[in-house]
């Protein structure tokens, strides 16, 4: 039976782990997190509409019910040539390799200063900690954005950046604030 190693617990690496176990190919993924991070419905995070538990889906049961090995730990190295991998706990050798990890972004001066959507799942607590915030104080600005890759101008996600001011303003409509609070993107 053919062997393949998957790196990545998102969409991509799960969606790869589904189809290729349907095929009755044997499969490992490894994940960095225990939970699978349902990114499309975590706009509604912000205002509290949803709950970041309520996006997660644990991993090992998406694992027992189509039948792949999970792993939990963070990829240091890949030896694509050698069909090894080192994570942090262990080294992995395998026939094939899945690389589904994600994209990283760029890290654009100031980008310490702002939080993404799109970004780590975690990053969606503190946008609604931050909108709490700004709504226990009565007032205030909100500035929300998007960026995209200068050198591919195809590459522009804006929809999620849309989806949380819309949100926010009806928040703050349905709370009878809306007026004091100044809304830019």
């Amino acid at each position: 039976m053919k062997k393949v190693l998957i790196l990545g617990g998102g969409f991509a690496g799960v969606e790869a782990a589904i189809f290729l176990r349907k095929a009755n190919i044997d499969v490992t993924l490894i994940s960095n997190r225990d939970f699978f991070y349902i990114y499309p419905t975590s706009i509604w995070i912000a205002t509290g509409e949803s709950k970041f538990e309520d996006m997660c889906v644990p991993l090992e049961d998406l694992s027992k019910a189509h039948g792949f090995e999970l792993i939990i730990d963070e990829v240091q190295e890949i030896h694509s040539r050698e069909k090894r991998v080192v994570c942090a706990k262990e080294t992995y050798e395998c026939e094939y390799l899945v690389i589904a990890i994600g994209s990283g972004k760029m890290q654009h001066e100031g980008s310490e200063n702002f939080l993404s959507i799109c970004g780590k799942p975690e990053e969606s607590i503190a946008i609604k900690e931050r909108i709490d915030a700004l709504i226990a104080k009565g007032s205030g600005k909100i500035a929300m954005g998007f960026g995209g890759n200068p050198k591919d101008p195809s590459n522009v996600r804006g929809g999620p950046a849309f989806e949380v001011i819309f949100n926010v303003h009806n928040q703050l409509k349905k709370l009878g604030i809306r007026d004091k609070y100044e809304l830019t993107f």
